[in-house]
């Protein structure tokens, strides 16, 4: 499609690069998620037509030429024109979200992101796929400012929103490297019973997925076993490790005589074999609940 618009336009068409004059086009998202614009000669029924294939991509003063500019930093191919607006920022993390929403919710949801920080840029990739650039990271990721937009979202939309945030990331020219890696990874291990994940979320989904056990039939045999394992054996391991490994505590955490819960302990140990009163196998024996939805 994009070959075909470029013979049809020809110098009216253009790919991997920002004009000067860019509000003289109008500016769409192709199939390999990079900014095409076609100059606003062309006629309505054209431009519709290319809006069948396309998402339209809002191009409106310098805010959204810079906006471009990002994109195309981000996700183009070639030359990589840097962001002005990266200028004197240090460091950045993604926050990438799976949706729901309609054209016309994606505008609103645009619109509450800025309203929410100053500092978040909204954009929307292929269907059902988006992500948002945090400029204001500074040192660690805030995750707490994020939680309460999800929240605002989740009310104003009611849709099915999945946000993942990375770490923080150094502005420079491997960021478009990094900005791949962290999309491609939150699409292959986001989890629907999640609302916002963190690279530990995505690193134990990874773990659990069935590529990684299928290379080794014995993980199988340890996944099905462990599965098996009743919940409230799991909530009694889930104390005991959260706890310290200090089964008094933990017994009083859970509302338990001590022996009742050692009992439930060594129970767990001989369904499963991990031997949580060692470290090495209690670390296991905690990832693995926590890939267990109902852990």
């Amino acid at each position: 499609m994009k070959k075909k618009l470029a013979q049809i336009y020809q110098e009216n068409c253009i790919t991997g690069t920002i004009p000067q004059d860019v509000n003289k086009y109008y500016w769409f998202i192709d199939e390999e998620n990079l900014p095409i614009g076609i100059r606003k000669t062309i006629s309505k029924v054209e431009r519709e037509l290319i809006e069948l294939s396309y998402a339209r991509l809002a191009v409106n003063k310098l805010h959204d030429t810079k906006r471009l500019q990002w994109l195309n930093f981000l996700v183009g191919n070639g030359f990589k024109q840097f962001p002005e607006k990266a200028l004197g920022i240090a460091a950045i993390n993604f926050i990438f979200f799976f949706h729901d929403l309609d054209n016309h919710l994606q505008r609103e949801f645009e619109a509450l992101a800025q309203g929410f920080n100053g500092n978040f840029e909204v954009f929307f990739l292929e269907p059902g796929y988006g992500f948002i650039l945090d400029l204001s990271a500074v040192g660690v990721a805030d995750s707490s400012e994020l939680k309460d937009f999800l929240l605002a979202s989740k009310q104003d939309f009611s849709s099915e929103l999945i946000f993942y945030q990375t770490i923080n990331y150094t502005v420079d020219e491997r960021l478009p490297e990094k900005f791949s890696a962290e999309f491609a990874l939150f699409k292959e291990f986001k989890r629907a019973d999640l609302d916002l994940m963190k690279y530990p979320d995505i690193f134990l989904n990874y773990l659990g997925s069935s590529e990684v056990i299928a290379k080794h039939a014995q993980f199988n045999d340890w996944f099905k076993a462990f599965f098996t394992v009743d919940v409230e054996l799991l909530a009694v391991v889930k104390c005991y490790l959260e706890n310290g490994f200090n089964i008094t505590t933990g017994a009083k955490v859970m509302h338990m005589h001590r022996n009742t819960f050692m009992n439930k302990l060594d129970r767990f140990v001989s369904i499963t074999g991990i031997d949580v009163k060692n470290f090495d196998e209690a670390t296991i024996a905690y990832l693995l609940i926590r890939l267990r939805k109902d852990g």
